[in-house]
């Protein structure tokens, strides 16, 4: 079969030759970054950083104002993977905060979480937190199924 892929390649143009040859590396790089994801199944390209910062779980927030510290490993245009200490559960909302290195801008993300992965290290159960960007509106949502919720 590969043989047969060969012979039919030698009667195309130079041209499409290069275009079938950008298509071959791009496909190949998608299935090089799958198959080194753990964490998420994402095909796009994510940074990675190392970036401190904190992080408010929304649903603490109904009985105590705490800001957990969280190392940002992660980050792509619509969601970020972090590591920290606090108890985190599935579909929970976060509110990280932290800086950008280059500029020391301070930037405040809003969203929710998609998978977590428990590490225990030493005795110390760390929580390897992969979530998505939302926006506002879903937030002030979930903020008003919790106030409605004993109701």
């Amino acid at each position: 079969m590969f043989q047969d892929i060969l012979d039919s390649l030698e009667n195309f143009s130079l041209k499409d030759l290069y275009h079938f040859k950008d298509r071959l590396d791009l496909l190949i790089k998608k299935k090089t970054y799958k198959e080194q994801s753990t964490l998420d199944k994402r095909i796009s390209h994510r940074a990675r950083v190392n970036i401190f910062g904190t992080a408010t779980i929304e649903r603490e927030r109904e009985f105590f104002d705490l800001a957990h510290k969280v190392n940002i490993q992660e980050i792509s245009i619509n969601g970020l993977v972090l590591t920290t200490h606090a108890t985190v559960i599935q579909d929970d909302i976060l509110i990280a905060i932290f800086r950008t290195p280059s500029s020391g801008e301070k930037k405040i993300v809003n969203c929710k979480v998609k998978r977590v992965k428990e590490i225990q290290l030493n005795r110390n159960t760390v929580y390897e937190i992969a979530a998505q960007a939302i926006d506002k509106s879903e937030l002030k949502t979930y903020r008003d199924m919790l106030k409605k919720r004993g109701k």
